[in-house]
C-alpha cells in the first residue's frame, strides 16, 4: 500500500511538472491568432460629424496600418493611435484589441471654438488653443473674428475673450463678429440691429460689455431706448452713443 502511495505520489508531481514546462511552452510561442476585424467609434458623432468612419479606416489602410488579417501580437495600436492623431480633425484616438480578435478604435473629433477671417484666409480655432483648417463638413455656429488676426494672437488672447463669449448667454445671442481693424481697435457687430459697439483693446472688455449689458437691461427701461448707431466703451465708466 505505501509503495502504491508513493508510486502515485511521484506520477501526480511529473503531471504537474509537465503540465508546467508545456504551459510555459506554448506561452512563449508567438500568437497564430489573426486580427479577424477592425471597429471604429466615433464618440461625439451625435454633436459633431467632421469625419466619416470609411475616412478613418481608409487611413488606417493607406498608412499600411491596416490590422485585419494580421496576427494579434504584430499589431501595434500605439502606432494606429498616433497615424489617426495626425489627422487634423482628430482630437484623440484609444485602440486596444478584443478578446474575440478584433481591434477597437475610438474617437474623438476636435471642437472649434471660433472662426478667424484674415488676409491669408480662414481657420479656426479649438478648444484646445490649436489651429484647426476649415472644412466643408463643420457647419457649426461659432464667433467670428475678422481683419488683422495672426495665429498666435488667436491661440492667445482672442481665444479668452472668445471662449467668454460662447460662455456668456446674453452676448452670444447677440454678436454677429468682430472686426479687428488694429489690436487697439475693435468693433462688435451685432446681429438684427443697425450698430455697433467700439470696444477699443481687449483689456477690460468684460467690465466693458457688462457696463453695456446693464445699460441695455436696466438703463434703457428708465431712460428709453434710443437706436444709436453706435456705443463706444473705450472710455472709463461711460457708454458714448452715437447717432
Amino acid at each position: 500500500m505505501k509503495t502504491k502511495n508513493v508510486v502515485l505520489g511521484v506520477f501526480a508531481t511529473l503531471l504537474v511538472a509537465g503540465t508546467l514546462v508545456v504551459g510555459a511552452w506554448a506561452s512563449e510561442q508567438p500568437s497564430k491568432h489573426e486580427c479577424k476585424f477592425l471597429e471604429i467609434h466615433l464618440t461625439d458623432s451625435l454633436e459633431r460629424q467632421f469625419v466619416s468612419v470609411d475616412e478613418m479606416r481608409n487611413l488606417v489602410r493607406n498608412s499600411g496600418l491596416n490590422p485585419v488579417g494580421m496576427e494579434m501580437k504584430k499589431v501595434s495600436c500605439h502606432a494606429i493611435e498616433k497615424c489617426l492623431e495626425r489627422h487634423d480633425m482628430i482630437r484623440d484616438a484609444q485602440c486596444y484589441k478584443l478578446p474575440n480578435g478584433g481591434i477597437r478604435i475610438k474617437l474623438r473629433q476636435r471642437v472649434p471654438m471660433f472662426l478667424v477671417v484674415n488676409h491669408d484666409g480662414r481657420f479656426y480655432v479649438d478648444t484646445d488653443r490649436k489651429v484647426m483648417p476649415v472644412r466643408s463638413t463643420i457647419d457649426v455656429d461659432v464667433p467670428v473674428i475678422k481683419g488683422a488676426v495672426s495665429r498666435r494672437a488667436a491661440v492667445e488672447e482672442y481665444y479668452d475673450f472668445s471662449r467668454w463669449l460662447v460662455n456668456n448667454d446674453y452676448w452670444c445671442e447677440r454678436v454677429d463678429y468682430v472686426q479687428v481693424n488694429n489690436p487697439k481697435h475693435l468693433v462688435i457687430n451685432q446681429k438684427g440691429v443697425n450698430s455697433t459697439i467700439v470696444l477699443g483693446e481687449l483689456n477690460g472688455y468684460q467690465r466693458k460689455m457688462n457696463k453695456l449689458q446693464k445699460l441695455y437691461t436696466k438703463g434703457f427701461d428708465q431712460l428709453g431706448y434710443k437706436p444709436y448707431k453706435e456705443y463706444d466703451l473705450r472710455f472709463e465708466g461711460q457708454v458714448v452713443g452715437r447717432y
